[in-house]
């Protein structure tokens, strides 16, 4: 008599293989990861999802103080962001403030983002301060479906209790909020020890902040610690014609000569020590440099009338 095993031990790897791909989350050895799906907006209306909640203590050191959440758009055009949850001691711990940072960012369709909560207390708490937890949410906008993955090394629960503990709503319900705007903008420094390429058709700006040049401690918006060569220079400047305004204040020769005199420099001109210590800005320099080429033009023509007369 033939009796058939081979069918029995493809269903049990059949079902063993859908148990596997099935499941949210996984463990690798302590770093855990849990799938959050069909994260929608309806339609127009924007939607807000409890995608977790973090078991923390108000101060003292902890496992788990960084949590990596990664954001899939599931409709139609590519999404994806890859944001940093930084809530460790001095960061939320130890009377600090949680951190999120985006530091990935790829795609055409960015309509979702996350959003911290209120830290609140727990009932517990570890050597004499209190435990807290923090909602996590994620924004949904515009037609958009998103899947969620959550890393972590928290213990996994389904009811807060105490730090190093993360609960995950992995059928959260939405409630409908205002719609909002999405930054692309990376919250991350960027650091190089070799070179540093911008390239790209695109417009580059740098929106904030100071740029040094030579320096690390720029007090403008741009420092340059050295020489700057260029084909072509443009400076925002109002000009000097009021000069030529019939009731102008034209300082006569002899009062300019006094001045010169007495304070070795131009009425309005900095003295060069001034420059030498402070700089000066290029805008304001060339404008009073052509309001006195325009006083010296008044007094030639002056002088040019006055020898004039004196000829006849």
């Amino acid at each position: 008599m033939f009796i058939n095993i081979k069918m029995p031990l493809a269903i049990i790897v059949f079902f063993s293989s859908s148990i596997l791909f099935s499941q949210t989350t996984i463990d690798q050895k302590g770093v855990k990861s849990t799938v959050v799906n069909s994260l929608s907006s309806n339609g127009l209306q924007a939607k807000r999802y409890e995608i977790a909640n973090i078991g923390y203590n108000s101060h003292h050191w902890q496992a788990g103080g960084i949590i990596i959440i990664e954001l899939f758009e599931y409709y139609f055009a590519t999404g994806y962001k890859k944001i940093i949850l930084e809530n460790g001691f001095g960061q939320g711990a130890n009377y600090g403030v949680p951190v999120l940072k985006l530091v990935e960012s790829y795609g055409v369709n960015h309509n979702a983002q996350i959003i911290l909560g209120t830290p609140t207390d727990l009932t517990t708490s570890l050597g004499g301060f209190v435990n807290k937890q923090l909602p996590v949410y994620i924004d949904v906008r515009f037609y958009s479906n998103y899947t969620v993955k959550i890393t972590y090394l928290q213990d996994k629960v389904d009811q807060l209790t105490y730090a190093n503990q993360i609960k995950i709503n992995e059928t959260p319900i939405g409630v409908d909020i205002p719609d909002f705007n999405v930054s692309t903008e990376l919250s991350i420094p960027i650091a190089t020890s070799g070179n540093l390429y911008v390239t790209g058709g695109g417009t580059h700006y740098i929106k904030n902040g100071n740029v040094g040049i030579g320096t690390t401690s720029p007090a403008h918006k741009l420092d340059v610690i050295g020489t700057i060569r260029s084909r072509e220079i443009k400076v925002d400047m109002n000009g000097a014609d009021f000069v030529f305004e019939e009731k102008y204040p034209l300082m006569p020769l002899a009062e300019l000569e006094a001045f010169i005199k007495k304070n070795k420099h131009l009425p309005e001109i900095a003295p060069a020590k001034e420059m030498q210590e402070q700089g000066s800005n290029l805008g304001d320099l060339n404008t009073k440099l052509l309001q006195k080429i325009e006083e010296l033009t008044l007094h030639i023509i002056e002088l040019n009338k006055k020898i004039d007369a004196i000829k006849k």
